[in-house]
């Protein structure tokens, strides 16, 4: 594997640590279901594609690289979607938004 291969597969990978490093402060430091849903989409969907996109660039033209572009794809369609679904049962479910005390 060239250096090049190698300096981009530990960048995206990273990267993706630092993504998902954020998606669990999101859930600690966020105040309700809402806010934590948000996070969780957003950047731990991020922080496992560029996990494994690294991954992929690092093993090379493989068959195990096409298993990873696999599950890169099935997590790009059903992260966002699961999230949705969830934020979407909870608003119905009548779960209350946090509002901060002074705008109240």
């Amino acid at each position: 594997m060239s250096l090049a291969l190698d300096i981009l597969s530990w960048a995206l990978m990273c990267a993706g640590a630092f993504f998902l490093v954020v998606s669990v402060a999101g859930i600690l430091r966020l105040p309700d279901f809402f806010a934590r849903s948000h996070a969780v989409g957003k950047s731990e969907t991020l922080g496992s594609l560029l996990i494994l996109t690294g991954l992929a660039v690092h093993n090379g033209f493989e068959l195990n690289t096409a298993k990873l572009f696999l599950i890169l794809v099935l997590i790009a369609a059903t992260n966002p979607t699961g999230i949705h679904t969830l934020t979407r049962a909870a608003i119905r479910g009548g779960l209350p938004v946090w509002v901060k005390e002074e705008d109240r």
